[in-house]
């Protein structure tokens, strides 16, 4: 259990994205911290769930006056003290670091609920396991489940995927969770974790006092489908006007060139952001129509445009993914789909050296080894000058972020 502690506030503190005062980021940040203890959690309950068998204790019973479900519901009442015990903690200590440092956004009491149902409920999908399969191989199989499901879950729309306990979505600095998808969440999950602990208990306890509880339960988490339905498998929604946008305040670097607009929340970035983009990448597209003097940061979802930046996060690494994001949006990716592969790798050579200032047919994948026309592309702008590439892509720039470009179009003038 401290493992599992230190591993959930480790992840926690991870997501945890500070600034975003109206966003529950804190919360969002211990449910998918959740993730990792539902895996331990499950193989822990998979485990006690079969040890009675293995060890052939269950005879023993009949020799107290002991009702024969009181144990089974000791087991599992006493592994959701643990599952409470291990999420409190992660989530007292993430609520902590909010308070003592930057703002990660408010407490949404459903949200935690939601979290919470989660661990809980693979604790009890772990214990039925157990029970049912009382194998060495129970535990490791059922601390995998919970894992593989969230896996799953990427694939899945609609519906479905709001039923999932751990939705890693982005949190976007410029949106909010829909109006009530936490509350039909923990309803769902709610009335789902009470019909498996009802299958836990299955072979003990009495059915006419089993059929009491199961009934509700299935109707709470129908309810909760019914409501999640509603939400047409989205997650996040804009943010509306009035006090919302009040939190959008955007904050700009104070001087230099290239200016650049950020949300709040990503202000330690601006300095990594301008050095980045104030250097030899804005001098090669001065002479194109992608130039820029002034970069703003684009909300989730938003199109990919020249002078927008997109980050999702300030982990180690994300100013390779934000800058690899703005090469990857100067070409159209709808009419990319569509063009012939050399087409398509002619843009992507150009692309290199707009990032890099060299290029290198070779490192193209698709090709066993690069065509004529690629290696012209790959000549041309390794031997120009910047600024005559700069002139040249400004010529052909359509082509270019359409990937139409052709090998005659390399010839030095």
């Amino acid at each position: 259990m401290p493992l599992l502690i230190f591993i959930e506030v480790w992840n926690a503190f991870g997501n945890m994205i500070p600034g975003v005062g109206f966003w529950p980021a804190t919360v969002h940040a211990v449910i998918l911290a959740g993730i990792l203890g539902s895996c331990g959690m499950a193989g822990l309950s998979a485990w006690a769930g079969s040890r009675e068998q293995r060890l052939s204790l269950t005879p023993l019973r009949g020799m107290s006056g002991i009702p024969e479900w009181w144990i089974p519901s000791a087991q599992l009442f006493a592994l959701w003290l643990w599952g409470l015990v291990l999420y409190g903690v992660v989530a007292v200590a993430a609520g902590v670091r909010t308070l003592f440092l930057h703002p990660s956004g408010h407490i949404s009491v459903s949200g935690l609920a939601v979290g919470c149902l989660g661990v809980l409920l693979w604790t009890t999908i772990g214990f039925v396991i157990g029970r049912l399969w009382p194998s060495r191989f129970a535990p490791p199989v059922a601390a995998v489940l919970p894992y593989g499901f969230y896996v799953l879950s990427y694939d899945w729309s609609g519906t479905a995927y709001l039923m999932s306990p751990f939705l890693d979505e982005l949190v976007d600095p410029y949106g909010v969770p829909a109006s009530g998808v936490y509350g039909a969440q923990a309803a769902w999950l709610a009335g789902l974790l009470a019909v498996v602990a009802c299958v836990a208990l299955f072979r003990t306890a009495g059915r006419r006092a089993l059929a009491v509880v199961m009934i509700p339960a299935v109707a709470v988490a129908g309810a909760g489908i019914v409501l999640l339905g509603g939400h047409d498998g989205r997650f996040q929604a804009p943010v509306g006007t009035g006090a919302d946008t009040a939190a959008l305040a955007t904050a700009c670097t104070p001087e230099g060139v290239p200016r650049v607009c950020v949300h709040p929340a990503y202000r330690a970035a601006l300095p990594d952001l301008q050095r980045y983009f104030g250097g030899p990448v804005r001098q090669r597209l001065a002479e194109t129509p992608a130039r820029f003097d002034r970069l703003a940061q684009r909300a989730y979802g938003q199109t990919g445009e020249p002078r927008s930046v997109y980050i999702t996060s300030l982990r180690p690494g994300w100013q390779d993914e934000t800058f690899g994001d703005f090469i990857a949006y100067l070409l159209d990716p709808d009419h990319c789909m569509a063009a012939d592969q050399q087409s398509e790798a002619l843009s992507a050579i150009a692309q290199q050296w707009i990032s890099r200032g060299r290029t290198s047919a070779a490192s193209i994948p698709g090709f066993f080894e690069p065509t004529e026309g690629m290696k012209r592309a790959e000549h041309f702008f390794n031997q120009a000058s910047d600024e005559e590439a700069s002139r040249w892509l400004g010529r052909h720039w359509t082509a270019f972020s359409r990937c139409e470009l052709s090998a005659k179009d390399f010839q030095r003038s």
